[in-house]
């Protein structure tokens, strides 16, 4: 679904699975963010097909975060794409994170990360993005913000109506809401969640980190 002019995005809608939105974007290093599961990778490949794109295209692969219904799918491209992730989340991989792994029977990533990513300034395609690191849901989360579109692609940290739980190994309440704050100071137009329904228009992302942070902090 293509929701900016080089911006795709591919909801996951299914109740019967779990699984992630997956976050496309096009340009010289054409990039996906979070691919969700290995097994539920067709969603991404219909949508892009639909689309006009090609799957195979993807030249780089990043992670919001390290959970595996967002990043289990990057062990499914050739050696040829690269793939990143926080440099933080990669730590927290190698300790307490591989518990979550365990738990849910899936296997921990084992094509190596080509580099990590930290705060700062990224150009994703020829779009230039900020990272944002907003630990709460997971350590090292990682949230991409682009001004020039007022698109916020939030991950875990945030949702229409809700946030990421803190339940999980890693997780951290008193630092969600701090992510959450510094999050809701952007002007953003496009908040596209980790999981569930994309808010869109300035009022209406302003009135949902408000009524989050009324509801949860």
């Amino acid at each position: 679904m293509k929701l900016l002019d080089n911006i795709y995005v591919y909801p996951w809608t299914s109740y019967e699975a779990n699984n992630c939105n997956a976050v496309f974007i096009d340009g010289p290093v054409p990039t996906l963010i979070d691919p969700g599961h290995r097994n539920l990778l067709g969603n991404v490949m219909n949508g892009m097909a639909r689309d006009g794109k090609n799957i195979e295209s993807v030249r780089l692969v990043m992670g919001t975060h390290g959970h595996p219904d967002h990043v289990e799918g990057a062990d499914a491209f050739d050696g040829q794409t690269l793939r990143a992730i926080g440099r933080v989340e990669f730590d927290y991989l190698n300790g307490s994170g591989k518990d979550l792994y365990l738990m849910t029977g899936c296997e921990m990533p084992r094509k190596p990360y080509s580099f990590y990513l930290n705060e700062g300034a990224l150009t994703i395609g020829d779009t230039p993005f900020r990272v944002i690191l907003t630990p709460g849901h997971s350590p090292g989360s990682l949230c991409f913000y682009c001004e020039q579109k007022r698109l916020l692609i939030s991950g875990d940290t945030v949702f229409y109506l809700g946030v990421g739980r803190t339940d999980l190994p890693g997780g951290n309440m008193e630092a969600l809401g701090h992510s959450i704050r510094k999050l809701a100071s952007l002007d953003v137009e496009y908040l596209v969640p980790g999981h569930g329904e994309i808010v869109t228009g300035r009022d209406r992302v302003q009135k949902n980190f408000k009524g989050i942070l009324n509801e949860f902090f």
